[in-house]
């Protein structure tokens, strides 16, 4: 995670985390999740992923993201876990270089 984030990023998140009563690494996977919003706390299932239309000779590459990447500009669509899966599992999507969504597709252990 030190890598993803500058000094100062980190000592607010972890401020942020520590606030809520949870880790750095918690608290991250939570916001990038989309799971902590409001009163309610949303399964991993409910979780949003942008994906970014880019124009190539040939056709379109759709571009898979987690919701905390700072590639997508707003008002992409997107899919849902289940359907983020299934392009993974098609190849019919290229996932993100900058944001890495598969670390967050893979199941916890």
């Amino acid at each position: 995670m030190e890598q993803l984030f500058s000094h100062e990023e980190l000592v607010r998140i972890e401020a942020a985390a520590q606030e809520a009563g949870h880790t750095a690494r918690e608290w991250v996977r939570g916001v990038v999740l989309q799971r902590l919003t409001g009163d309610r706390r949303h399964d991993f299932e409910d979780a949003l992923w942008p994906i970014t239309l880019h124009r190539k000779p040939g056709g379109v590459l759709q571009e898979l993201h987690h919701a905390g990447c700072w590639v997508p500009r707003g008002d992409e669509d997107t899919l849902t876990t289940a359907e983020a899966r299934v392009q993974l599992a098609t190849r019919d999507i290229r996932l993100c270089d900058a944001c890495q969504p598969e670390r967050f597709l893979a199941p916890l252990e």
